[in-house]
This record gives C-alpha cells, structure tokens and sequence, in this order.
C-alpha cells in the first residue's frame, strides 16, 4: 500500500496525517504547545520548536501505524498563516517567529496606511494590512530590531520553515504569500513597488511557487531526526485556511466555510480577484488555478474559550464546557461578550479593542458565561458573512470546520445566527487532509482537485438546521453586540 503524509502546523499543535492509495486516513497524530508573550500584545512560536514537535508527531505516525517510510510517495503541508520566521545565511532562525496574533506593529500599520494610503493599498494587494502580518512585522524588524534585520537573509512563513527543514530548500507559494501584505495577489508576484516604498530588502523575498508543485526531496538529515525516507518527494504546501477549505471540498463559489480554531475565519472561493472596498475582510490566492478566497477573520475565536477555560473557570474540558453552555437558553438571559482579547480583525481592523462581558447579573454562571463567549465569537463571525453578503457574494450552505466543529452547540448557534444549514465534514482533521491532496496532486496521485475531493470529501448526514425563533433572538442581540463596540470604542 502507498502513502500521502499530510502535515498541518497550527497556532496551537502541530498534526500530521497518513491517507492511503484507497482514500482512507490510516492514523492522526498531534503534539500541541504554547504562544510565547514576552512583553503585552507580543505573541511569539520559536521555529526550532516547531521542528522538534514535528519530528515527534511524524515518528509517533509510523510507529503507531506501522507503516514503512519508504512507502510514502509524497508530502504536503498546511500552516498558520501571516507569521514571519528570519533566517540567516546558513539558515538558522535569527530570532522567535513573530506570529499572526502579534500586535506589536500598530506603529507600522499606521504608518504604511499614511504613506501609501489606504485606498491605494487595497489596488496594490486587495487587502488592508493589519497587526501581526508579514509585512508589518518585517517593517518593526528593520526598525527596532535593526542589528537583526541586517542578517535577515530570507524571510519566510511559518510551515515553509518546517519544509526547509525537511528539504534543505527556501521558498514560499502563493496562498501564504498572499498573506503577507507585500504580495500582488492579482497577479500572483511579489508587489516590488509596494517593497520599495516601504524600503525593505527585496533580497530577503523568498521565490514563489504554487502549492502542489514539488519543492524538494527529504534530505539525509530531516531523515535521520523523522524517520522519513531520504529522497521523498514535498510539495510546497499552503496557508491553513485554503489547506483546510480543500479538506472541506470548497474548491469553487457557492459554499462558505465557518472555521473556528484558535482564531475564527469566515472563507469563500472567488473567480475573480475581487475585494471589499471597505477594506474589512481579505483576498487572497487559492489553491486552485485562477481561484481566490475572501477571508474574514476574528483573532479570538477558540482562543477565547481556552482563556476562558485555563484562566477563569479552570475547566477540565472543552467537551464539559459545551455541555454547560447546553443548559442556558439562547441568548445567555441577556449576557453579551466581545471577542477582542487580542484586538480585532474583521470588520473593525482595531488592534486596540478589547474584551468584554456586557449584563452581567447575579443570575449569572459560569454557564452562561460559556455560552456567551460562544454566542460573542459567532456574532463576530457574522459581521464577516454579512459583508460577504453585501459584496454580492452568493452561497447556500455552510460547512464548519475547526475545533468548534466538534461541539454541536457551538454548531447550532452557527445555524441560528447565520440562518443557514450547517455541515460538517466527515473527515475531522481538513487541513492536514488538504495538505495530503496537495502532495497527491504533486505526486499524481490525482489529476485534479476535483477529482481528489470526489474520492476524499464527504459530509457526516447530520445536518443542523437554524431555529427562526432562535434567530429572532440572536438578532436582536446581535444589535446589541455590535453598539457595544461602537459605544466603546472610544474607551479601547
């Protein structure tokens, strides 16, 4: 039997997959870890890290499935995206990996808004440029790290250094670059003008490829340290957002999927490279050829609820903490959170937001408080949709992905507030399914995307339906919600 390997590096684990020739996952592994805040609003991942936790998950795959190394034909990759990991000129990493929920560079932000302009940025990349991008964080490097910058040798994203590692060679694709807020997302280059405006070294640009084509082949070293057979072919991968939408079958306009992990991401394929001229949400490349995704994102998704797990309750579960969340009637009797632990993205671009519980009384507990966080984070998700929405962006169905898709009232509220079925996948981990695809269609284990999705992609028969009376209610708090920010934003 032959093997795809499928790994996915996240904000908070790092998991890897094994899919064989009949289309069927023969095993899943995960090692997890911590974001690293070394001074307020920082947040920090150390790549040599990521690459001993990889070299773990991979060695427990193949001795928990007793599968021959030799016998994978290829592998691929999905990663957290946004982050920016500097390399010197032998490769190692020059400092920890500045990651995407970083907030350090609201100095940056503000600055290539003003000398650029907001309006022409967004024909420059199609995007805004928010805290904890790429391009932000390669911009406060030059300015305050500067003894740093100057031994930047490349800059590359978060899973292309787990590649390297692995290959020996430096690049990048155009999903993650896209990501970057340097990028020409329409023509898929790096935007030169845009670099040479914010006078950054082009130099330290990694070349860009597209995600399923081979990038290199194991080396002697990455074999000796993963238990990988030298020579196996990997492609280059994709960010986690278009990596986990292929998982999920979303190749094409139609469908939007919901994904609530660490962060939130609201995503849907576009064939044109069209973009929010209000600037709120994102667009970037998709994995499929002349494809593209409009993505919206909430920083504090999961991330909310496992503050809230860690450091309020002391929970001992996420599955506990759902089923609490079950006893409080829709609505939290009247308790409203805001998400902004870490500021916001979508809609608000505000790095300076914060969190709140709004209507607390002595009725309240900690179960309504759960359910308001979840509640909160899917209000934030639906300012996201509606812009969809009003760019003329049409869709029936959703699909919901990420560690909320395992909890059925994290589900439901889905369904009541967007007023639209609810699917899930029948494949739990999509990204990492999404990054094995992508080193079949590298491989040729497939001829197409479409193709691999027919064969891979199904949907559990469950779907969950929205209560139009539940949908009364969320709506109303739902204006509510949304006053708060306005009422408050002056306070952030």
């Amino acid at each position: 039997m032959r093997y795809l390997l499928g790994i996915d590096l996240g904000t908070s684990s790092v998991k890897a997959l094994l899919l064989d020739k009949n289309n069927n996952i023969v095993g899943i592994t995960q090692e997890g870890y911590n974001i690293d805040i070394p001074a307020p609003g920082y947040a920090e991942q150390y790549p040599e890290m990521w690459w001993a936790k990889t070299c773990i998950v991979i060695k427990k795959l193949l001795a928990e499935t007793g599968i021959n190394s030799k016998d994978i034909d290829g592998i691929g990759f999905s990663g957290q995206m946004h982050g920016i990991v500097v390399l010197d000129e032998i490769g190692i990493p020059l400092r920890p990996c500045i990651i995407w929920s970083d907030q350090r560079t609201l100095k940056e932000v503000e600055y290539i808004n003003t000398i650029i302009g907001k309006e022409k940025l967004g024909k420059m990349t199609l995007n805004p440029i928010a805290t904890g991008f790429f391009g932000a964080s390669l911009l406060w490097l030059k300015r305050n790290e500067p003894d740093t910058y100057s031994k930047i040798h490349k800059a590359i994203l978060p899973k292309d250094y787990l590649r390297y590692k692995m290959t020996g060679e430096i690049g990048s694709e155009i999903t993650d670059a896209s990501s970057t807020l340097l990028f020409d997302t329409a023509n898929l280059q790096w935007n030169h003008e845009l670099v040479k405006i914010l006078e950054l070294n082009p130099k330290v640009l990694p070349e860009c490829s597209t995600p399923s084509m081979i990038s290199g082949y194991i080396t002697s070293a990455c074999a000796s340290e993963t238990g990988l057979t030298e020579g196996t072919p990997v492609v280059f991968g994709s960010g986690d957002q278009p990596a986990q939408a292929l998982g999920n079958g979303i190749i094409k306009p139609g469908t939007v999927s919901v994904t609530v992990g660490t962060g939130g991401q609201v995503f849907t394929p576009v064939n044109t490279p069209i973009y929010d001229s209000g600037l709120r949400t994102h667009t970037f490349c998709h994995v499929m050829p002349n494809t593209w995704n409009i993505m919206g994102a909430t920083l504090s998704a999961g991330l909310s609820m496992k503050w809230l797990k860690d450091k309020i309750l002391q929970a001992s579960s996420y599955d506990e903490m759902s089923m609490l969340a079950e006893n409080v009637p829709p609505g939290s009797e009247g308790l409203i959170y805001l998400p902004y632990l870490t500021g916001e993205r979508t809609p608000h671009m505000n790095s300076l937001a914060k969190g709140m519980f709004f209507g607390l009384t002595l009725n309240h507990n900690k179960s309504n408080m759960i359910r308001a966080v979840m509640e909160g984070v899917v209000f934030s998700l639906k300012d996201c949709v509606d812009i969809f929405s009003n760019m003329g962006l049409q869709f029936d169905r959703i699909i919901s992905s990420g560690g909320g898709a395992r909890s059925n009232t994290w589900k439901q509220i889905i369904a009541d507030v967007f007023g639209l079925d609810v699917y899930t996948s029948s494949v739990v981990e999509q990204a990492s399914l999404g990054a094995a695809i992508l080193a079949g269609l590298g491989t040729g284990w497939y001829s197409s995307a479409e193709q691999a999705c027919c064969s891979l992609v199904s949907l559990q028969e469950e779907i969950i339906r929205p209560n139009p009376k539940t949908h009364d209610i969320y709506m109303n708090n739902l204006k509510i919600y949304r006053k708060l920010y306005q009422s408050n934003k002056e306070f952030f």
